[in-house]
Formats: C-alpha cells, structure tokens, sequence
C-alpha cells in the first residue's frame, strides 16, 4: 500500500459528508467542522506470505466547535453515531477503494485539540486498513 495513496482515499470518502472539511494530512490551519487524516500509529508489513498484504493503523481526527458549547456535542455525536449520513464509520466503511482492500473503523477516543487560543472538541476515529504489499 502506498501511504499518501491510502490518506487521500480516505480523506476522499469522507468529503461526502456534507459541510465537512477534510484533509488528507495534518494540515497547520484547520476552520471547524473538520476531518483531518493523520500519519498512522502503526504500519505492519508481509501479514501474509511474499508481500501478500500490510496493515495500517490510521487516526482520523474529527475537530468541532468550542469545547464549552452543547451544540458542539450533538454535532460530535452526529460524526460518531454507527449510522447515519454523517457518521464517520458507516461512510468510510461503506466506500470502495481502490488504494486499499478493506477499512474498518475500530474504535474512537474523545480529547480536546486547542488552536490558537480555542479548545475545539475532537473526536479521533481509529482505522484498520489492510490492502496489498507494495
């Protein structure tokens, strides 16, 4: 798997929620709503005989409005609901990728990212992605 290749895919997919801004890097400014695909945890090599397939494990982070405000919440939970338009596992898990052959959303841990002098509300999606050796 080619690692820009696979954040780009990802970052892709998830442009197709509506009002969400999306980046396929860590990018230095960022206006909330936004999604932004991160260098992964971990990359493991031949998990299959001769360059059969890698893992990647991937954070995507979901960065909202201030920390402080309830609407920020229910917009956060919107992205991290297991169903629905702007949940971000059923889009991601839904899509079909040619960079990769499958994505699984795990899990997702909740933080507060500050820029500037704002504490934004962030959740951080945490991807399985497996796809051919390269």
């Amino acid at each position: 798997m080619d690692l820009a290749t696979c954040m780009q895919a990802v970052s892709d997919r998830l442009d197709t929620i509506t009002a969400l801004r999306c980046f396929a890097y860590p990018a230095p400014k960022v206006t909330p709503p936004a999604a932004i695909v991160t260098y992964p945890t971990a990359l493991a090599f031949d998990e299959t005989y001769g360059r059969g397939s890698d893992r990647l494990t991937l954070p995507v982070v979901v960065m909202v409005g201030k920390a402080s405000d309830r609407a920020a919440r229910d917009q956060l939970g919107a992205y991290c609901n297991g169903s629905g338009p702007r949940s971000v596992k059923a889009v991601l898990e839904s899509g079909t990728y040619t960079a990769f052959d499958s994505l699984r959303v795990t899990g997702v841990e909740f933080d507060v990212y500050q820029i500037g002098a704002v504490d934004y509300l962030t959740a951080i999606f945490s991807l399985d992605i497996t796809g051919h050796g390269s």
